[in-house]
């Protein structure tokens, strides 16, 4: 009975680090397109809906890297969101004072900094989308098992 808990717990983690693996991906992608497009069209340009996204990208490198270390997987893209957030930091905090002294070589390495982070998310995105396809070529069966379980359970919930 003790070992059926804890092999359901260990799928449970497993199925837990693929999702936030692929959420974490794919949220960063979706950030950037909408970003791209909300700056293109001049629609909003608001920091706080900047601070908002990246808030809820940092919320799944947290989650992502509680998962893996759970399975003791290196989580390079947890890791890489960490980083470029506080090199994103300390960025702004450059940029807001080159504006208010006027000093072109602090604004410059502000915008460096805004490049490096922009570079660290591309890789964050990558590393992150193969560290999913990494777990569903380790797990196979408890993924493809979540699957069909996932598409059945929620009818016979609602059916019983």
């Amino acid at each position: 009975m003790e070992e059926e808990i804890e092999k359901n717990k260990q799928k449970e983690v497993i199925q837990k680090a693929y999702k936030y693996n692929i959420f974490l991906g794919i949220w960063i992608i979706a950030v950037f397109i909408i970003f791209f497009l909300l700056q293109i069209t001049k629609i909003i340009t608001d920091q706080y809906l900047t601070l908002g996204f990246g808030l809820i990208i940092l919320i799944y490198a947290i989650a992502l890297h509680t998962q893996n270390h759970k399975l003791k997987i290196k989580s390079i893209a947890s890791i890489l969101v960490y980083s470029l957030n506080i090199l994103s930091v300390i960025g702004v905090v450059l940029i807001i004072f080159a504006n208010q002294a006027h000093n072109l070589l602090e604004l410059a390495v502000g915008v460096l900094l805004g490049l490096v982070t922009l570079i660290l998310q591309f890789l964050a995105t990558i590393f992150a989308l193969l560290s999913a396809r990494k777990l569903r070529k380790l797990y196979p069966d408890i993924l493809d098992n979540r699957r069909k379980n996932t598409n059945y359970s929620y009818f016979l919930q609602v059916n019983i």
